[in-house]
Parts: C-alpha cells; sequence; structure tokens
C-alpha cells in the first residue's frame, strides 16, 4: 500500500508541475518515479497470468527501446541512414550518419516513451490482490479529483496566479494548474472516468440494517458526494471550451456509463433499496444517454459557441505535413521526437504562412508515425492490442468490480480519438495519469478467482 501511495503521490506532483511539459519540470517528476519504481522491482508475481502480462509488456519495451538506441546511434550500414547526413558531408562537415534526423532529439525522448510504460507496469504488478487493485484505482481517482479542485480554487479566486509556468491561470477559458484548453480537458476527463468507475462500485450492504434506510441514505452518502464532484467534473470540463476535448469526453463516458448500465444486473443489492433494478436494460441505455445528452444541451452553451469556428490554426496542414514525413520514409521514420526539427522541411508556406514555430503536429498519431516508421509503430500497436485484450477479458470475467475495466475501457478509447487532434499523451503528467489508470484497469481485469500458489517471482 505503501509503495502505491508514493506512486501515485508522484504521479499527482507530475500532473501538479503544468503536467511537467517544460524543463526542468520534467527532469524532477522523472527522478521523483525513480524511487517508486525500483521498489517495485522487489515485488514477487503470484500469479502466472499476471507473470504472463509482464513478460510480453517488458519485452514490447525492450523492443521500443532497442529501436529508439538504434535510430540514434551510427551505423555501419550507410544505405539505411538519413539522406540529411549526406549533403552536410558534401559540405565537408564531419558527421555521423543515423536514422533519426536529430539523435540527440531522439534520446532525450526515451523517456517519455519508457516512464509511462514502467508506469503501467508497477502499477500493474502492485495490484495483483483485489484490496490493492481497488485502492489504487480510488487513489488516482481521489488525486485527480484533488488537483481538479486546486485548479478550480485558482480559477476563481487566484487568477492572476503564475502557476508553475509564465502565464496567468486565468487567462480566456478554464485551464486550472495547465497553460491549455486541450490539455486541461483531456485530464479531467480521465479523472472523470476513474470517479465513474469508482462511482459504479457496489456498495457494500450489511446482512442486517437498522434501522432500514432510505432516500439518500439508502443509495449512500459516498456514492452521492462522488455523484456531486462527477457532475462538477463535467461542468469544469465543459469550462475548458475544448471543442474536441469535452465533445470526445462527453461521447466517451457516456458510452462507458451506457455499457456499465447494460452489464449491470444488480442482484448484489436488495430489491427494496434498488428503484432501477427493474427497468430493463433499453430503458436503461435510453436513461443513460437521455442524460449525457442533455447535460451536453443544458450546459454545453460554452462549446457549442464555438462549434461554428473554423479550423484557422493551421492543423490540417500540420497534419499533411506530418504525412509526408511517414511517406517519405515509412518503415524506418525520421527519429522518435524529432518532428521539430524535421517540420520546417516540409513546412508548406502557402498553407501555414512563414511566421509560428510548430513543435507538434497537433496529431499524436501521425507525428508517432513519421518518427517511429512503421518498425516503432508495430511494437506499439502490440501492446495497445494486449491491454485492450485485457480489458475485454475483465468486461467478461468480472462481476461486481465489472465497472473498472468498462470505464478504463472508455479512457483509452478517449485518449485514442483525442490524439487524432491534439496530444494529450505528450504531456508527460498526462500520460502518466493514463498509463496508472490503465494499469489498475489491467490489474482489476486480471484477478482470478483463486490466486495461485506464490511460486513465480520477480526480481
Amino acid at each position: 500500500m505503501l509503495n502505491l501511495l508514493i506512486m501515485v503521490f508522484s504521479i499527482g506532483l507530475a500532473l501538479l508541475m503544468n503536467g511537467s511539459s517544460s524543463e526542468p519540470y520534467r527532469q524532477i517528476a522523472f527522478l521523483i518515479l525513480t524511487l517508486p519504481l525500483l521498489i517495485t522491482l522487489t515485488i514477487r508475481l503470484t500469479q502466472p497470468f499476471f507473470l504472463r502480462i509482464w513478460m510480453a509488456s517488458v519485452a514490447i519495451m525492450i523492443a521500443l527501446l532497442a529501436w529508439l538506441l538504434l535510430q540514434s546511434s551510427p551505423l555501419p550500414v550507410d544505405w539505411f541512414n538519413h539522406s540529411v547526413w549526406y549533403s552536410l558531408d558534401q559540405v565537408r562537415i564531419s558527421v555521423q550518419p543515423t536514422l533519426s534526423v536529430a539523435p540527440s532529439a531522439t534520446r532525450a525522448a526515451i523517456p517519455s516513451l519508457i516512464l509511462p510504460i514502467l508506469v503501467f507496469l508497477a502499477i500493474f504488478v502492485l495490484c495483483q490482490e483485489r484490496r490493492e487493485a481497488v485502492f489504487a484505482w480510488k487513489a488516482l481517482a481521489s488525486i485527480g479529483l484533488l488537483l481538479a479542485g486546486l485548479s478550480v480554487l485558482l480559477e476563481l479566486f487566484f487568477p492572476q496566479t503564475q502557476f508553475f509556468s509564465s502565464f496567468e491561470v486565468g487567462r480566456g477559458s478554464f485551464n486550472g494548474i495547465f497553460v491549455n484548453r486541450n490539455t486541461t480537458a483531456a485530464f479531467l476527463a480521465l479523472v472523470s472516468f476513474a470517479t465513474s468507475g469508482w462511482l459504479m462500485l457496489p456498495r457494500p450492504v450489511a446482512r442486517r440494517e437498522w434501522p432500514e434506510k432510505n432516500g439518500l441514505a439508502a443509495f449512500g452518502w459516498a456514492r452521492t458526494i462522488l455523484s456531486v464532484m462527477l457532475f462538477l467534473l463535467v461542468i469544469s470540463l465543459i469550462l475548458t471550451r475544448s471543442r474536441a476535448g469535452v465533445s470526445l469526453a462527453l461521447l466517451c463516458l457516456t458510452l462507458a456509463f451506457a455499457a456499465a448500465s447494460y452489464f449491470w444486473s444488480g442482484a448484489h443489492i436488495p430489491k427494496r433499496k434498488s428503484p432501477f433494478r427493474g427497468l430493463g436494460r433499453a430503458v436503461r441505455l435510453l436513461l443513460v444517454f437521455a442524460a449525457g445528452g442533455g447535460i451536453f444541451v443544458l450546459f454545453g452553451d460554452p462549446v457549442m459557441s464555438r462549434m461554428g469556428m473554423g479550423t484557422s490554426d493551421g492543423r490540417l496542414c500540420a497534419w499533411y505535413a506530418a504525412w509526408k514525413m511517414f511517406s517519405e520514409r515509412p518503415i524506418l521514420g525520421l527519429g522518435f521526437g524529432t518532428f521539430a526539427d524535421a517540420f520546417p522541411q516540409y513546412r508548406d508556406p502557402d498553407c501555414l504562412g512563414q511566421s509560428g514555430a510548430w513543435t507538434r503536429a497537433h496529431n499524436s498519431h501521425l507525428e508517432f508515425l513519421a518518427g517511429m516508421g512503421l518498425v516503432g509503430v508495430v511494437a506499439s500497436l502490440c501492446l495497445l492490442f494486449t491491454i485492450i485484450s485485457i480489458l475485454v477479458r475483465g468486461i467478461r470475467t468480472r462481476k461486481t468490480l465489472r465497472p473498472i475495466p468498462v470505464f478504463a475501457l472508455g479512457a483509452l478509447l478517449f485518449i485514442l480519438l483525442h490524439s487524432v487532434v491534439d496530444f494529450p499523451l505528450q504531456i508527460p503528467g498526462v500520460a502518466l495519469y493514463f498509463s496508472a489508470l490503465m494499469g489498475a484497469g489491467c490489474a482489476i481485469s486480471s484477478l482470478t478467482r483463486y490466486p495461485e500458489r506464490r511460486s513465480s517471482t520477480l526480481s
């Protein structure tokens, strides 16, 4: 439990420091995570299924690390190296050609790719028992709620504060502890999924309750408070005015609630305490979709007011440039983390103009393709499919804990869709929080009803 708390606290610090998106906060966050990650190496694996998943994930991580090192190291075979190095050689500049157009940038980007995988593995290893796994999910939801509450306090009472950045908190839309509305929307959405999974967990019911509880007491005061917090989270999310972030979050959150209500039987709750137990699945689904649509219609004016605005920020032009990068070297890529270095060569001045610097493509999938090439993408897809298969297994096999894999899968869907138009996982703090949620969700999905003998070890 202690190591879990240290891990969650470290992730919270990474989020607190503006998502650790800039120096020196990125290095501080990565350094703080080192201790709980090292402690995790001493944890024993008690279940064979956990060991198989751990070994597969580690193999994928090693493959990605080896590919990044290969991209950033001089190779004896010249025809694989990027042609930019030979143009320098022609003007008599001594260089060591590599696959990457900027090997130093590729090496510097290694922690941002490997650490989230390590956090996923650490949380997964620490949650081999039901109590620890549920505690980890609730702890992640709690730290997210605390940071969301801090964001609200900063916006309401200290809007002129520069919070771990050179920008004021209260500039324009709801930004909170971040300086970008889209990053704030991504974070609040992930916290909403974590809180929703906690909310949908069954409340322990005593065999005998005297006197019999009615109204909110029967629903549960803790569940009532969580419901209020979730509602406030959604309102704060809408106030970010992030068109893609809000729309995709509400869509995926509604789908997750629909899936949870579809699988929910309520068999563990006495009939007199649940007015929804007798409702059919179709009615429950209709109520969920009506609630999701009603919230957006009633409170979504800040977002809908921006829906009619054209996309004038040049993202389509940047996407086209990123696609050209990938098309030039589809197998080997230009080097992970080199988008800012390579982009000027592919920039279309007629489309984007000649002012402004682009450090990200605002499409993490295209940027990842351009940097890693198909070699790196194949390894990443293996990890993605592993996580999806584990969560689907959890949805099929879990009973009372089924809401966790449902909302974890919803969070994964949201991140994949949001990454099409933005870069949530390129913010280290958000990436670490998301990885921890996936680790807890996969651990809960992998729990066995009867633990195996403690024979397999990890050291």
